[in-house]
């Protein structure tokens, strides 16, 4: 019995199999990659869509709220958290640096009929 296994053969057995997982494997593979591609670009354009740039001029500000005219003369009132950003003349600040007539550029997440503020620049 041990006769019909010689080395010759187990190196051929062994080759074939190789082969064969690989043939199997690497189509597989790829499918993976490419569903991960896709999921991931999705989920960049999901967060893109839901982020907007508004440029204005301030009319109020609270410490939770910023109410703007925008450039085509709109009343927006965004909402400020914890994790809102904001900069003034190049440094860190807060919403009780903001005053009436400054401008500013607003990046929020829009979510259903509310815009959050994520960063603030005051010029």
């Amino acid at each position: 019995m041990l006769k019909m296994f010689t080395a010759g053969k187990v190196w051929k057995l062994c080759v074939g199999l190789a082969f064969t997982a690989s043939v199997i494997a690497t189509p597989t593979m790829g499918q993976k990659s490419e569903v991960r591609q896709a999921h991931s670009f999705a989920s960049t354009q999901e967060m893109m869509a839901k982020k907007v740039t508004i440029n204005g001029t301030v009319k109020s500000v609270t410490e939770s709220t910023l109410t703007i005219v925008d450039s085509e003369k709109a009343e927006q009132t965004i909402s400020l958290d914890a994790k809102t950003k904001i900069t003034k003349a190049g440094k860190a600040a807060t919403a009780a640096d903001i005053k009436a007539d400054d401008s500013v550029v607003i990046v929020a997440n829009k979510g259903e009929g509310t815009l959050t503020a994520v960063t603030i620049t005051v010029s």
